[in-house]
This record gives structure tokens, sequence and C-alpha cells, in this order.
């Protein structure tokens, strides 16, 4: 069971992390663009659709996270790796659902009625790369059981 786990959880991971710098480039590379209702258009589909496998992606490393912790039956003197990834990575994967959520959600509305007008996105943008760092930097840790 923990392996299965284990399978879930980095391929959760792998997915969450690819969705979200899949929007940033894809967004950093329509933005010039923006502005016209095609690529406004497009621009929504980027975010609703990567958006749909990164929140599932981040539940399940948040659900298999919890369980594999569980499993291992460790006790109240976890090593900083073990309670970084618990507490740091939890709180990293709800923080970033209810903030994509809602910044995602504030964009898709700018596209919508943003026709020829200059559409900021940089709060968005910014707040799903500073998330990737926060996840490279738990996995860092993790990896090398600092």
């Amino acid at each position: 069971m923990f392996g299965f786990m284990l399978f879930l959880h980095l391929t959760g991971l792998f997915t969450w992390l690819g969705s979200l710098f899949a929007i940033v480039v894809m967004l950093l590379i329509l933005k010039k663009q923006l502005g016209s209702q095609e690529s406004n258009t497009l621009a929504k589909r980027v975010i609703h659709i990567f958006s749909m496998f990164a929140h599932p992606s981040a539940v399940i490393v948040l659900i298999s996270g919890v369980v594999m912790i569980v499993q291992m039956e460790i006790g109240p003197n976890k090593p900083f790796w073990l309670d970084m990834m618990e507490k740091g990575g939890g709180t990293i994967i709800l923080l970033a659902l209810v903030l994509t959520g809602i910044l995602g959600s504030k964009v898709k509305k700018r596209l919508s009625i943003g026709q020829n007008q200059n559409i900021r996105m940089s709060g968005y943008l910014t707040t799903l790369t500073t998330f990737m760092v926060l996840i490279v930097s738990v996995v860092l840790i993790v990896s090398t059981k600092i």
C-alpha cells in the first residue's frame, strides 16, 4: 500500500508542477497578443484546462502524503525533512489551491471583458511561479533529508 501511495504522490506532484509550469509558459507566450477575442479565449482555455490537471493532482499529493505519514507511525520525534514535508508541504498545497483558484478565476473574468485593453496577469503569474519555487524547495529538502 505504501508503494502505491508513493506512486500516487510522485505522479500527482509531477502533474501539479507540470501544469503550473505549462500555465506560466503559455500565458507568457500569449501575453503580447492579449486583447483580441481569439487570444483572450485561448488564454482562458489554457488556464481552465491546466487548472483541471493542477487542482486534482494537488489534492492527490495532499491525500497520499497524509496516508503515507500515517502509515509510517513515527510519532512526535520526526526528522526535520519529514516535518517540513508534512507541515510545509501541506500548507503550500492548501494555499496554492485557494490562491490559484481565486486568482485564476479573476484573470479569466478579466479576459472575458477585456477586449482591446491591456490585461494584467502579473500577480497570477508571480503567484504560480512562487508556488513552483516553494514546491521544488520542499522536494529538495525531502530528497536530501536535511
